[in-house]
Parts: structure tokens; sequence; C-alpha cells
């Protein structure tokens, strides 16, 4: 799984959190998404998404207090890792979008201060946001969650393998394109999918079953995990780590 993150810049976990783990969130955020709320994203008045779920939902730290997860994470950094950013994304007949070929480049930050190579300020639900280097953002590990099976019908993601390891500019994007073949990753609920944020990902808008309707719903919880701290005087908005949470802090668990 390691090799397969670091080749491919992702890898599935399959049964990570059981049904009832994954119920407990179903519920959780769809009670969310009936309150209005400033980290939320909208479209026809619909709620389908958070960009700082652990504001909306602080339940979302108890995910850190999955055995599978929390040993999977120990294994994946070598030094002590904290959860730096959540977010809920889902697809809905009324909100059902699709998402060009990009990278995650960004990072939320507690002020904005000009640092070297940092650049692209931006503010999304009022935080500040920032890109860092390259060499930085491809330390971060993406860990996305699925409450509902994600399939090539529903939206589930697709990716081109092996295009992290630098940012690209938008001709290299249509350079990746034009010669990787893509990857329809399908997961069932409970499955996680690790990525490197810098892997060009995309999704489709659900499709029509045989009956001509749409899924209902395809929720997905983003986490975003690192290692390193930044530099003077910047500072990570969100920094959750398992001893918040009750686990053992930033210790190695042995193996089973």
């Amino acid at each position: 799984m390691a090799r397969q993150l670091e080749e491919d810049g992702y890898a599935v976990l399959r049964n990570v959190y059981s049904r009832d783990e994954v119920g407990r969130f179903r519920d959780l955020t769809d009670a969310a998404r009936t309150e209005a709320h400033a980290e939320s994203v909208s479209a026809r008045n619909e709620t389908y998404g958070f960009r700082n779920l652990i504001d909306v939902v602080p339940e979302t730290r108890e995910l850190l207090q999955n055995e599978q997860m929390v040993r999977l994470l120990y294994g994946l950094f070598d030094a002590p890792w904290f959860m730096t950013r959540s977010t809920l994304f889902d697809k809905t007949p009324r909100a059902n979008w699709g998402v060009f070929w990009h990278q995650d480049r960004a990072i939320a930050v507690t002020e904005r201060h000009e640092v070297a190579r940092f650049s692209g300020w931006t503010r999304k639900a009022g935080i500040p946001c920032v890109q860092p280097p390259a060499e930085l953002m491809g330390r971060i590990i993406a860990a996305r969650i699925h409450l509902d099976d994600a399939h090539q019908n529903n939206g589930a993601l697709r990716v081109l393998p092996g295009t992290h390891r630098d940012a690209l500019s938008e001709s290299q994007i249509a350079s990746s394109q034009a010669r990787v073949n893509e990857c329809i990753v399908e997961v069932n609920s409970g499955d996680v999918l690790l990525m490197n944020p810098l892997l060009l990902h995309a999704s489709s808008p659900m499709d029509e079953n045989e009956a001509g309707d749409l899924p209902t719903a395809r929720r997905v919880i983003h986490l975003e995990f690192a290692d390193f701290e930044l530099p003077d005087p910047l500072q990570w908005r969100y920094r959750i780590t398992p001893a918040q949470d009750g686990l053992p802090s930033n210790a190695p668990l042995q193996s089973e």
C-alpha cells in the first residue's frame, strides 16, 4: 500500500470504518446540513458540503479513534502526525456537479503572512489559505472516507496515476491527460482512499440508472494529514492529533 501511494499517488483500503461508524457520520453530517453554516457550500438552496467540517461537526475528530486508521497513519509518517483539514463533499440529484482535472494545492493557516515560496492567497469560509511549495504539499496525505458507495455511475473519483510528483502548469495538466490512462476509483462505504493532494483528479456528474433515476447521495469526508510545521510566522489553522481524542500521543503502535 505504501509503495502504491508513493508510485501511483493513491491507494485504497477496504472496510476501514464499520457500518455503525459510517451510519453515525451519515446522521451527523445530514443533520448539520439542515442548519445554516458559514462553512457550507450550497447549490439551489441545498447544502452539499462543508469546507471546515470539524467546525460544524466537532465529532469529526472521532474518526481518529479508528484503530486501523491510526495504525495506518503511524506507518505512513516518519514524524508525529496531525490532521490539518476536514471537508465534506456530497453529490445529490439537485447538486450533481462535475470537477475538472486539478491538483489540490492550498492549505489552511491562522493568518496571512508573506513568506518566500508561499503564494496564491485566498480566503475560504473566512479562513486564509495559501499554496505552499510543491515539496511540502507532496508530504501531505489526504484520506477520503466514503460514507456511500462510489462507483462509475455516481461520480467516483477519477485519477491519473503518477501525476503527483510536482505542481503542474495548465499545459502540463493537459499533457498528462493525453498521455496517462485514467483510473476510476470505485469503492464501497467504509473504504478509505488515500492520495497525495498533488495527484491529478477529477469526477463526473452522477448518471441515471435504468429507471431514469439518479443515485441519492455520494458522501465523502476528506481529511488531510501532515507531519511538519510551517515556517514562522505561518501556523496551521487546524492541528488535531490523536492525543486530543484520548489516544496514545504520537507513539508507535505495534503491528499485528
